[in-house]
């Protein structure tokens, strides 16, 4: 069965708590069997459709600032010096202008211009939530967890992007090395450092509060005086506002932990392709941008995509 995970993050305009608590760990994706979501080899190639970009970079603009949110989970590294991760996340340049999203073993990287729908629309042809800056949809297999594909949606629609450390007077303009630093932590298989409860799986069962990897439960999104271990996190639900966008564009060391964990620094690493059977889901994150509210608005919800999208996809 296909599903799709879609967990909004939205920014805040009240700061972020700050007082120092103990260290918190990082959140894997899991699928409804329960199996942690990871990649057979994790040597992930994003095909960005640059044929048309939108304001204010241009296309250059936008190919280097994703690369560079490649290189920084695939240069995680625990000491500062030794690249402990076999993560090794490219982004190459293609003339499309958009495209469907899906299980086809490319892994895209898109625009939504004039419309913030994903292509093909699910089944009750519904757009998606204006707030979301972005959406990742990543396929894996139910049962083990291995991801085989995995696509990234931006919002052009609704929000401009731009560069916020060459352009810090471009107020209006969400940081795209930021939000897509964030969003390639889901391509790897990570989820959001706090939770939100309600989200359903497509059979109408609710998610399970997820645990860190410590096995400790995670907290809340909307509960008070989260530690800043999980409010710094490029994989937290929130930043407190739009200039601190660009702070995700550094790992926290949780963050580094999770891709080194994950996937171990091996010297005789080789690339894999992911496998071409097995049931598959669908899972992802939106990054959201301001809509005005006091708290944290986080909803996880897993829709149906349909068995027909499976097939034509194949």
């Amino acid at each position: 069965m296909k599903i799709r995970t879609i967990s909004m993050i939205v920014l805040l305009v009240a700061a972020v708590a700050t007082l120092p608590l103990p260290a918190a760990a990082y959140v894997r994706t899991v699928t409804e069997s329960g199996a942690s979501t990871a990649w057979k080899t994790p040597c992930v190639t994003m095909e960005f459709s640059l044929g048309a970009a939108p304001p204010e970079l241009d296309a250059q603009g936008y190919l280097s600032a994703a690369q560079a949110a490649g290189v920084a989970w695939s240069q995680a590294s625990l000491d500062g010096v030794n690249r402990c991760t076999n993560v090794i996340l490219t982004v190459v340049s293609v003339p499309d202008v958009a495209g469907k999203i899906g299980l086809d073993y490319h892994n895209r990287l898109i625009f939504r211009q004039g419309q913030w729908c994903s292509d093909p629309l699910p089944k009750d042809g519904s757009c998606n939530d204006p707030s979301a800056l972005a959406l990742t949809s990543v396929f894996q297999n139910t049962d083990t967890g291995e991801i085989l594909d995995a696509d990234l949606e931006v919002n052009a629609t609704d929000f401009t992007w731009g560069d916020y450390v060459a352009h810090p007077e471009e107020s209006d303009a969400q940081d795209f090395q930021g939000a897509i630093t964030h969003e390639f932590g889901h391509v790897i298989g990570l989820s959001h450092t706090c939770f939100s409860p309600g989200g359903t799986f497509a059979d109408g069962t609710l998610i399970p509060r997820p645990t860190d990897n410590q096995g400790n439960p995670v907290p809340d999104c909307n509960a008070g005086n989260l530690p800043p271990i999980i409010t710094q996190a490029t994989m937290y639900v929130s930043v407190a506002t739009p200039s601190a966008e660009f702070e995700l564009r550094s790992l926290s060391p949780d963050d580094m932990q999770a891709a080194c964990d994950i996937y171990l620094f091996a010297t005789n690493f080789e690339c894999v392709a992911p496998s071409r059977l097995g049931s598959t889901s669908d899972g992802g994150c939106s990054y959201s941008g301001p809509t005005g509210r006091d708290s944290v608005a986080g909803v996880l919800a897993i829709l149906a995509l349909g068995l027909a999208l499976r097939r034509r996809r194949w």
